[in-house]
């Protein structure tokens, strides 16, 4: 068993699921399931690892799952400070709850276009 992750999404371009490893970058595969993109790219993984050993190439070191803790310093400039607790206040919601809803639109907004 490998210990590389693989990454499963929906894709809208190609109206199939989409498998991926950040270990390695040209890896895809696709599936009209999740199950089946998964399938796929085990296979494709698994001949990336054997063409990098034939190669003798080094593999990459596994991309790891880090553990968030929901927490983050953030420093701002000061008018900018000022106008997000004025507009917050205004709003009725705390300046953590108004940056949370902010940076999730702009997250948000990202995660459609990819």
């Amino acid at each position: 068993m490998n210990k590389y992750p693989i990454n499963i999404l929906w894709s809208e371009d190609d109206g199939e699921y989409l498998a991926t490893c950040a270990a390695f970058p040209g890896l895809s595969a696709f599936g009209e399931s999740e199950e089946e993109a998964l399938k796929e790219a085990k296979i494709a993984l698994e001949l990336f690892l054997e063409s990098y050993k034939e190669r003798g190439l080094p593999l990459p070191k596994p991309v790891r799952s880090s553990k968030y803790s929901g927490q983050l310093r953030l420093r701002l400039p000061k008018s900018l400070h000022e106008r997000a607790a004025n507009i917050a206040s205004h709003d009725g919601v705390s300046l953590n709850q108004y940056i949370t809803n902010a940076l999730n639109q702009v997250v948000s907004s990202e995660e459609a276009r990819s």
